[in-house]
């Protein structure tokens, strides 16, 4: 997961900033803009798709999935109706975050002064799932 410990991008700090790309109140915003608008034009479902055919590309070269599972991950991800990346928010607490925590490189990040970071392999028991509205 890529992460930032601040919700959204809508507080002004002289230390630190959430830009919109990864701000997840914004991607929160733009993907259910793009399901309840039936947006044939949008274009974050469409990243995602290619993100989740990336993940499983690594996830197999890992040896963490087969063959056979990461195509069978990249054909959901090609196929599946647009309502099914309804957004999402996953809440993690710090204390289970840390172990896994991996920082990301200035150049990586969306903007050089805000907090990102990457949760690999994070287990599922690590996390709670939130639907909002």
């Amino acid at each position: 997961m890529w992460c930032t410990p601040y919700f959204g991008s809508d507080f002004k700090s002289p230390r630190y900033t959430v830009p919109p790309s990864s701000s997840p109140f914004g991607i929160y915003k733009q993907l259910q803009n793009e399901i309840d608008g039936s947006d044939q034009h949008g274009y974050k479902i469409d990243l995602l798709r290619l993100g989740i055919g990336k993940g499983a590309q690594a996830m197999a070269k890992r040896g963490v999935i087969t063959k056979r599972q990461m195509k069978e991950v990249i054909l959901i991800a090609r196929t599946a109706d647009k309502v099914q990346f309804r957004p999402l928010l996953c809440v993690i607490s710090r204390l289970e975050a840390v172990p896994y925590y991996k920082a990301v490189r200035i150049g990586k990040k969306a903007n050089p002064l805000s907090h990102e970071y990457i949760l690999g392999d994070l287990p599922e028991s690590a996390f709670d799932v939130v639907s909002i509205g």
